[in-house]
């Protein structure tokens, strides 16, 4: 027999901690009267909550997302202090014109071009787990999103941690006096407003812009129109808050799935194309996003009852995303389940969220670092601690977890160790590969001296010079290392690279053989084999 709940329920510490008994026990009631509950950047004990019918159907939550002329995100913090959200709070045609300019700025390749600096935040975050239990969610999840927006937004290294923060002030998830919560939002507000008033200062004074997402967005145009220095900084903000606090917990909540079920833990390292899948079925069983308010614009029937124009409704997306009507079993994890990528843990229709492509790319990138490096996930001995301040949000504040280490051959290991040097030369990260060179090391490239690279070189001052001066003197393409062979202290790597000459425009194209003798897990020598015909005549152009 269900346990009853009713509509006060949903904003109980012990439903937010685990709400999907009390969907299951009230979905067969959509639309549901009687919730009441805040907005994110609202300040509970300042603000009045919103009374709004709460819709928990699949079919109810779906409708009303596609319907923003009649379901309406434009105001849902009205007679607060909050600050307006970019784009959420938008309707069209205000928000067609406001992502039209956005998304010339915030591009998939921008969020592709992140996957080296997000891989290399992954590899520092795992190189500082302690030995034994840890808490994934501080040593991993909340660290990951956070660096990443400071990187995007070009933005100062130790600001991580007021973006941690002023994103959990803002979702509700810390548990904060109602003065301390108002002061965090102004805090925010006042360091965007000042940052992009600054940066829309310097570009109007001739200064060419910075390679990143601010200037991006303060020079982005689209049909003759731009945003305003106020769009932009609210874009911003926007983007911390609800990236830093929903990737978090996506990564927590992945994390705990992982550690819960070693068999997907071996499905996953067998098979790294079944990732994806992983992320939409734990989006959809337990996606952080639980529910977003809409008001209603005209009088509209939903499941038999009328709603009237002026009063609220509550999308609760999770409570969607377990309707057994649409996903059988909804409660049982399946990395086979065909429609979990139709869960609407991003949202849906226009709102649909634009940092979706971003936030999936961070966890990715989080889980293969954890399965490269490791032979399995369990958890840990202490129990995890469930967020239970908010339904905006559902995770665990902490997660202790426990890595298993890999066992490897010395071979394996060796070809582990030269595939991360080959990941750090992607990224261009010279300091990174220093790490990985012996003291002694020699490196020999061969070629005549019109290749501004070729020659010998000894010690690790030297191989610093090496590497400054290949980056320095191509564009790369593409440098794809194919195959690894080990045997002992040597490993050959064979590939294929495709580069442009910068002095001269020049091509180059070849395979490559490198051939790297290690000692105790570091390069000894590095001598590297190439078609230098080729990179000869695209040096003398």
């Amino acid at each position: 027999m269900h346990k009853q709940f009713a509509a006060g329920d949903l904003t109980t510490p012990e439903v937010v901690a685990n709400p999907y008994p009390a969907y299951e026990a009230l979905r067969a009631q959509s639309p549901l009267p009687g919730y009441a509950d805040w907005p994110p950047g609202t300040v509970p004990g300042r603000d009045a909550p919103l009374k709004a019918w709460a819709l928990l159907k699949h079919a109810h939550v779906q409708a009303a997302a596609r319907d923003p002329a009649t379901f309406s995100s434009a105001n849902f913090q009205q007679g607060t202090g909050a600050p307006t959200l970019m784009l959420v709070n938008h309707d069209d045609p205000e928000h067609a014109k406001l992502r039209r300019i956005v998304v010339k700025a915030f591009t998939p390749k921008r969020v592709r071009e992140l996957r080296p600096a997000i891989e290399a935040v992954v590899r520092d975050l795992l190189s500082k787990l302690p030995a034994g239990e840890f808490d994934g969610v501080s040593a991993l999840c909340a660290g990951l999103p956070a660096r990443l927006m400071v990187h995007l937004l070009g933005l100062p290294a130790d600001l991580t941690e007021r973006f941690q923060r002023w994103s959990n002030a803002f979702m509700l998830s810390a548990d904060l006096s109602a003065e301390d919560r108002d002061t965090s939002n102004r805090e925010m507000v006042g360091y965007f407003m000042q940052t992009v008033a600054e940066r829309a200062a310097r570009l109007a004074s001739g200064e060419a812009p910075n390679d990143d997402l601010i200037d991006a967005l303060l020079i982005a145009e689209s049909e003759g129109q731009k945003l305003s220095t106020d769009e932009v900084w609210r874009f911003c903000f926007t983007l911390v808050v609800a990236g830093s606090e929903t990737t978090m917990y996506f990564a927590a909540n992945c994390l705990q799935t992982l550690a819960a079920r070693p068999e997907v833990w071996a499905e996953l390292k067998a098979d790294r194309t079944k990732i994806g899948r992983f992320l939409n079925e734990t989006l959809r069983l337990t996606g952080p996003p639980q529910r977003l308010f809409r008001q209603v614009m005209r009088d509209v029937e939903i499941g038999g009852r009328t709603i009237t124009k002026g009063e609220w409704v509550a999308l609760f997306f999770a409570s969607a995303n377990h309707d057994p009507e649409v996903f059988p079993e909804p409660a049982t994890f399946r990395l086979d389940r065909e429609n979990a990528g139709q869960h609407m843990s991003f949202g849906q229709g226009i709102h649909y969220c634009l940092g979706a492509p971003l936030a999936s790319l961070e966890v990715e990138c989080l889980i293969s670092g954890l399965l490269d490096g490791y032979a399995g996930l369990r958890p840990g001995v202490a129990p995890p601690v469930p967020q239970t301040a908010t339904l905006l949000q559902h995770s665990c504040t902490s997660i202790p977890l426990i890595l298993e280490p890999l066992q490897m051959t010395l071979e394996e290991r060796n070809i582990a160790m030269v595939k991360e040097v080959f990941v750090r030369f992607g990224a261009g990260d010279v300091p990174a590969i220093l790490e990985l060179l012996d003291d002694d090391v020699v490196i020999d490239f061969y070629g005549p001296s019109t290749i501004p690279y070729a020659g010998h070189y000894e010690t690790g001052s030297a191989a610093r010079r090496f590497f400054e001066t290949v980056l320095a003197s191509v564009d790369i393409h593409q440098f794809d290392a194919e195959e690894f062979i080990a045997s002992g202290d040597k490993v050959v790597v064979t590939g294929h690279l495709r580069l442009t000459a910068r002095a001269t425009g020049g091509s180059i194209e070849s395979d490559f053989v490198h051939v790297i003798t290690v000692r105790d897990g570091k390069w000894l020598h590095f001598r590297d084999f190439m078609n230098t015909v080729e990179a000869d005549k695209a040096f003398r152009g």
